[in-house]
């Protein structure tokens, strides 16, 4: 069934192209053929262009054919060179497919006065290019087989096929084109209006051609700038028809303002053709602006809509700020990740929200989006929320950019990172501590004491190796389950007993280390003496039996130049001895 649909109108399609074509040829030489010549306006191509540049290309050749038949018949039947018709058949054949082939190699066959960049084209193609082709086979025909001057037969045709192209294809589109082409006639109220304002231009016109006293060339100009900017390209198209219409009877007629140029009926259509290109060119490029406009607009609105639809839903929150930082947009999200209320934050410099030591980096990433629209830059940061506190957050920022490469605006995408943060936090915290004492590990002080900067002079900084003494026993004694205690017991005596900018370790079993940054070597041996007093005198109850412990300590200070593997050798070496000493006692390293 659909493949018969589609037969039918095409079969439809072939014959009203074919039959159209007859009777504009007909009426072109009928009532525009002067001077023994040929016909000063002739809009039949415009209705085979129309087709080819809207049908597929299955269909061509019967177009042709068809429009080829309708051709040689109008020419058999009114026209004095009959016997020359199949060279005007293949003249006027020619030009419409020579200005197809043009006009789909410039990339604008089938979305003609749907750009404003297919004007030009077309004018190329349609106007100017094909019918000075076409021209030159009718011209070189008619020398010689009439001995007409080849330049005036050229030029005549020339202007008035190519005229008739250009003001009858737009006509042609609105039939053949589709809805593409009706886009201001969609609505039930759009014709009654349409029809009312096209009655306007048509009044006008003729009251203007009517009369052969005044100048009122410019009045119908109006009613088609009217009519164009209410319908856009429907009423371009049709009122510069309607106008070219009318003043070509009354001209023809002997009528109208151009009987006020001097001159002959010639020269009269010749200006009249000059007249209906000046329209032409003022109506439907203005018209496909509009459209092209409309268009633009309406995808911008669903462009927005969409943006509303996600902004007022996702869970991140979206920003828009112009190029200086200035919030001019906020979601509803914002109220959810910062407490602030959307319509509070308009106006408001977004660097603001942004903690003070993270400011610079968000304004490199801010003018690096501006410097490179085409991508979109990530930046992490810490935010300011209602109430004063921060929070972590990721933005991720795009610039849009004006056509003329201006930046318009920066469209953000702010997502917290709260949660992410605290658990990057905890693995790092359970990375760098000892799972059984909660304090920190062999490898995190070694990285730790690594990023000491190295001393220019003095003692300032001291470093502490302990050793649990006897551990062994203990465990052999009392079970692991008192070591571990004895390992807990020590770690609370060294928090309870050490600042909190002294740096805790365990280095592995019953060997610990502790880093004193701003202890010079006395006071660290005094503080580390506080702290083998304090152990000694600590109770330890587990559930075999009560027990006390002591630890042997080696401290080494910190000197200019010494790197962190040799310190801690020398507090290593300090450490064995305070064992060979007999335990229980802090020795200072050499």
């Amino acid at each position: 069934m659909v493949q018969l649909a589609r037969t039918g109108r095409s079969s439809l399609v072939l014959g009203g192209v074919g039959f159209a074509y007859f009777l504009l040829a007909l009426a072109a030489i009928s009532f525009t053929r002067l001077s023994d010549n040929v016909a000063l306006l002739w809009l039949a191509n415009a209705m085979l262009l129309a087709a080819l540049c809207t049908r597929p290309s299955r269909e061509h050749r019967q177009l042709l054919l068809v429009a080829a038949l309708g051709s040689c018949a109008a020419t058999m039947v009114v026209s004095p060179f009959s016997p020359l018709a199949p060279i005007f058949v293949l003249a006027n054949i020619s030009e419409a497919l020579l200005a197809w082939m043009l006009l789909r190699y410039l990339g604008n066959a089938r979305r003609v006065f749907l750009r404003l960049r297919s004007i030009p084209a077309f004018v190329l193609a349609a106007g100017i290019v094909a019918p000075a082709a076409s021209g030159s086979i009718a011209s070189i025909t008619l020398w010689l087989a009439r001995g007409a001057d080849p330049g005036f037969t050229w030029t005549n045709w020339m202007i008035g096929h190519g005229l008739g192209m250009l003001i009858g294809t737009p006509v042609a589109l609105l039939v053949l084109g589709g809805r593409a082409y009706r886009e201001a006639l969609t609505r039930r109220l759009d014709v009654p209006n349409f029809l009312l304002v096209m009655a306007g231009t048509i009044a006008v016109a003729s009251a203007t051609f009517s009369q052969s006293t005044l100048p009122l060339l410019f009045l119908p100009i109006l009613p088609a700038i009217i009519a164009t900017a209410m319908f856009r390209f429907a009423g371009a198209a049709l009122s510069v028809f309607a106008i070219a219409v009318i003043g070509g009877l009354f001209t023809i007629a002997g009528q109208g303002p151009i009987e006020l140029v001097a001159g002959s009926m010639a020269t009269h259509l010749q200006f009249f053709q000059f007249y209906l290109g000046v329209v032409f060119l003022i109506a439907l490029p203005f018209a496909t602006l509009m459209a092209e406009n409309r268009r633009l607009a309406d995808a911008v609105a669903a462009s927005e809509a969409r943006y509303r639809m996600i902004a007022d839903h996702a869970s991140d929150a979206m920003l828009t700020l112009d190029p200086w930082g200035t919030i001019r947009f906020a979601s509803p999200s914002v109220r959810e990740l910062t407490g602030f209320e959307p319509l509070a934050l308009i106006g408001r410099n977004a660097l603001s929200l942004i903690a003070e030591d993270d400011r610079e980096r968000v304004r490199a990433v801010h003018l690096a989006a501006i410097a490179a629209p085409d991508s979109a830059h990530r930046v992490e940061y810490r935010g300011i929320v209602a109430g004063g506190a921060t929070r972590w957050f990721e933005t991720t920022a795009r610039a849009v950019a004006k056509e003329n490469g201006r930046i318009a605006s920066i469209v953000s995408v702010v997502r917290d990172l709260s949660q992410q943060k605290a658990r990057e936090a905890d693995l790092e915290r359970q990375a760098a501590t000892d799972p059984m004492t909660g304090v920190l590990n062999r490898r995190a002080f070694q990285k730790r004491l690594a990023e000491i900067p190295p001393r220019d002079f003095g003692h300032v900084g001291s470093l502490a190796v302990l050793d649990l003494d006897h551990f062994k026993q203990v465990n052999d004694r009392l079970g692991h389950a008192a070591g571990d205690a004895a390992l807990l017991s020590f770690a609370d005596v060294m928090r309870a007993n050490l600042r909190g900018e002294d740096v805790i370790a365990r280095l592995g079993g019953e060997e610990f280390a502790i880093l004193f940054p701003t202890l010079s070597a006395s006071a660290a041996l005094a503080a580390c003496e506080r702290l083998r007093h304090a152990l000694e005198t600590t109770e330890i109850v587990t559930a075999p039996g009560s027990f006390r412990i002591t630890v042997s300590i080696g401290l080494a200070p910190m000197h200019a130049g010494v790197p962190a593997d040799e310190l801690l050798q020398r507090a290593d070496a300090a450490l064995y001895r305070a064992k060979a000493a007999g335990r229980n006692r802090t020795v200072l390293a050499d």
